[in-house]
């Protein structure tokens, strides 16, 4: 309980600290501010991986070691992006409210779960292993995808407004280059969509499930 509590502290501490470098000036060239910026972002994806290992040896519950997860894939495609797309890290602002959900959601599932002492096996299949964390990769990027066209309405309405926010032009990449980005990472979503489909159909096999559920579930969710 005692590191539960300890790591649940660090990791509110380090969020809050992220999320005022994100509404910090970050200009294009290597600045103190974009360093900065950048080594949060890390650090965040590397507590989340701590955060992960902690649950899944201490907390059997496989919605908290799925949602622990889950950040530290977001965080971590985030730094990945950050380093080499200048304009995705002018979208930072827009998904601070999206990763607090998500860490919220974790503390209440993780902190309900504390108690429960039994196994869990989640990834006793490669082929479930590989399923789930494109799963999880693709349901991120599509997320991404959403918030940057939600940055293509909020930039098309200044332009058919004709005007000029300097706040939004500071923090928020252009009309063109919001399209751009929306579109790669739906092309990347269908990518991981297609490995996702394909390696839950594999598992569902080595399983022997049936067939006709898995494809009704995966038809479901999309």
């Amino acid at each position: 309980m005692n590191i539960y509590t300890s790591i649940e502290a660090i990791s509110i501490l380090s969020f809050i600290l992220f999320s005022l470098l994100c509404f910090t000036r970050i200009e294009n060239n290597t600045d103190i501010n974009k360093i900065s910026y950048l080594f949060t972002l890390f650090f965040q994806a590397f507590l989340g991986f701590v955060y992960y290992i902690f649950v899944l040896n201490f907390i059997s519950n496989k919605l908290a070691l799925v949602a622990s997860l889950l950040i530290v894939i977001l965080f971590s495609i985030f730094f990945i992006l950050s380093i080499f797309s200048f304009q995705f890290i002018r979208l930072r602002v827009l998904f601070v409210p999206f990763f607090l959900i998500i860490i919220i959601f974790r503390f209440l599932i993780c902190i309900s779960s504390l108690d429960k002492t039994s196994e869990v096996q989640l990834f006793e299949s490669q082929y479930l292993v590989i399923h789930i964390i494109t799963s999880l990769l693709s349901y991120s990027l599509i997320t991404i995808s959403l918030v940057t066209s939600y940055c293509i309405v909020i930039q098309d309405s200044n332009v058919k407004k004709m005007k000029y926010n300097r706040i939004m032009n500071n923090f928020l990449p252009s009309l063109y280059e919001s399209e751009i980005l929306a579109i790669r990472f739906l092309y990347l979503t269908i990518i991981f969509l297609i490995i996702s489909l394909v390696s839950g159909l594999y598992y569902f096999i080595e399983t022997g499930d049936n067939l006709i559920y898995f494809l009704t579930k995966r038809l479901f969710l999309v």
